[in-house]
């Protein structure tokens, strides 16, 4: 290829860079302006729902828990309509106008080399980075990935892709104590474990794996239509599968925090916290959150608390609620995909992984600051 011919390639690489940057910077520039507005109209959707949350305590003692207690289906409301679903909604349509446009695939045959290496596919990848809006669309959407990554490709999405319940508690924590700065740090930690988790469980088959697909040139503006056909199956989901899990998952941890069991395993669990350098009272969260992961949000209850915490603790609470265990969610759809064995298996696996990550962070991190 002569000069001339170089020279017009690299032209129409940048111009094609250019147009890849200005549409994420287009599909992008709301995210703030959703986070601002969901601020506000939280206290309002709780306010709204006091009187309710009033009524419900004049019930009978396990019917009151289970709609107006801590755990129960009014306090679950706030948190749900005004954050997790919207998230997942806003999510979802982001991923339909990326598919839409041809981004994703780009994406996915640009980094489907690199994700080889670890047991995945490019295509995998996006999967997973679904499960940052709902992890159980996510999960049913591997039924198209190949047996030898599928179950790899669902071991990620459960212990790396941080929901639209678990990444605002764990914004609300950093915000809490003072330290938003830690979002970058934790989320770099959080895709790095990742990846090593999935090297460590891969099959050997598994890195060997082909895109069907290897190279598709087209980029556009994405069309409403085009989006919409894209996001809905994600949100048909979420509606159908994820929201009466949720409703079941609040009614059996109202009744386990009735009876006190809450408590007791927690405090069975405190003296653990100090393998972590962490205080007793972040057992708890670490509890809740295997069963809704806004259980995170309860490291808020003792600011003061977890003000005087160092960095290193702040985040190592964190991540280790956050990746201990999958929700209940995730953990049944799962079993209900693939099998209750694997699901064993899988939370075998995460835990050890997360109790040995969670070590090498909080030690590694005193040692160097």
């Amino acid at each position: 290829m002569g000069a001339r011919g170089r020279a017009d390639g690299h032209d129409a690489d940048r111009r094609e860079r250019r147009r890849i940057d200005g549409l994420e910077r287009t599909l992008s520039n709301r995210r703030p302006q959703y986070r601002r507005h969901a601020g506000e109209l939280d206290p309002i959707v709780g306010a709204a729902l006091e009187p309710a949350v009033g009524w419900a305590q004049t019930l009978p003692g396990p019917l009151a828990a289970v709609i107006g207690g801590e755990y129960g289906l009014l306090a679950m409301g706030p948190f749900l309509f005004v954050w997790a679903l919207p998230t997942m909604l806003i999510f979802a349509l982001f991923m339909g106008a990326y598919k839409a446009c041809g981004l994703v695939t780009r994406v996915t045959t640009a980094l489907h080399p690199i994700m080889r290496r670890v047991g995945l596919t490019g295509r995998d990848l996006v999967r997973v980075v679904m499960g940052f809006g709902c992890n159980v669309p996510a999960v049913t959407s591997t039924r198209s990935c190949s047996d030898c990554t599928r179950c790899t490709t669902i071991s990620a999405i459960s212990f790396g892709a941080a929901c639209s319940y678990q990444f605002p508690a764990t914004l609300a924590v950093f915000a809490a104590v003072g330290m938003p700065w830690l979002v970058g740090p934790y989320l770099a930690i959080l895709a790095a474990t990742t990846l090593i988790y999935v090297r460590l469980i891969a099959p050997p088959e598994a890195r060997t794996t082909t895109l069907s697909v290897d190279r598709r040139t087209f980029l556009e503006w994405p069309r409403p239509r085009a989006i919409w056909r894209e996001a809905r199956t994600s949100l048909a989901s979420f509606l159908t599968a994820a929201l009466p899990v949720f409703a079941g998952i609040c009614v059996v941890a109202a009744l386990l925090e009735y009876v006190g069991a809450l408590e007791r395993l927690g405090t069975g669990l405190a003296p653990a916290m100090g393998a972590f350098a962490l205080p007793t009272e972040a057992a708890l969260p670490v509890v809740l959150a295997a069963i809704r992961k806004d259980g995170i949000a309860l490291l808020t209850a003792d600011t003061a608390g977890m003000a005087a915490l160092s960095p290193i603790q702040v985040l190592v609470a964190v991540y280790l609620a956050g990746v201990l265990l999958p929700c209940l969610v995730t953990a049944i759809t799962v079993a209900r995909e693939v099998s209750v064995r694997f699901v064993a298996k899988m939370l075998a696996q995460q835990a050890l992984a997360a109790i040995g990550f969670a070590l090498v962070i909080a030690w590694v991190g005193t040692l160097l600051f």
